[in-house]
């Protein structure tokens, strides 16, 4: 996401006097607004958490530009695009294999029924996140070869 979609994003907010203390309700408006700008552009996890990176990476330019109850939010905003994955209450414990494990299988699953990376790209990114390089090399022989055990029925 370039600044051009950010400043559209968050055009209407021009009127709002009160943008130099932080809000955390007008930082849900604003976190709302910039996930659908990423979804009409129709950017993948992959190229979310990206843009997130790059924007963290210039922030003093952005908190320049913005007020800084905005600047704040959209640091937010950023900070939790690139953090590690979400906590998910399927996977209590601090061993993470069997989240590796389901996140890789969801993958391959999604790209077999939707064949579209910006909609699997998720799973992905969690997998990569979780498992051992030397595991996904594995399994993704595996795959090629239509011998690993949790997609090819």
């Amino acid at each position: 996401m370039s600044s051009s979609p950010i400043f559209t994003a968050l055009s209407d907010l021009t009127s709002n006097r009160n943008l130099d203390n932080y809000d955390p309700h007008l930082c849900k408006d604003i976190h709302i607004k910039l996930d659908q700008e990423a979804r009409e552009q129709g950017l993948s996890y992959e190229e979310r958490f990206d843009m997130a990176k790059k924007n963290l990476t210039v922030f003093d330019k952005w908190s320049s530009i913005f007020p800084v109850g905005i600047s704040q939010c959209l640091k937010e905003y950023w900070k939790e695009r690139v953090s590690s994955a979400p906590l998910d209450p399927r996977f209590p414990n601090v061993n993470q294999t069997k989240r590796c494990w389901i996140n890789y299988v969801d993958y391959h699953r999604c790209m077999e029924q939707k064949n579209d990376e910006k909609i699997c790209g998720y799973f992905k990114h969690l997998y990569k996140d979780f498992c051992p390089e030397e595991w996904v090399n594995k399994w993704d022989d595996q795959v090629e070869r239509e011998v690993f055990p949790g997609i090819h029925d």
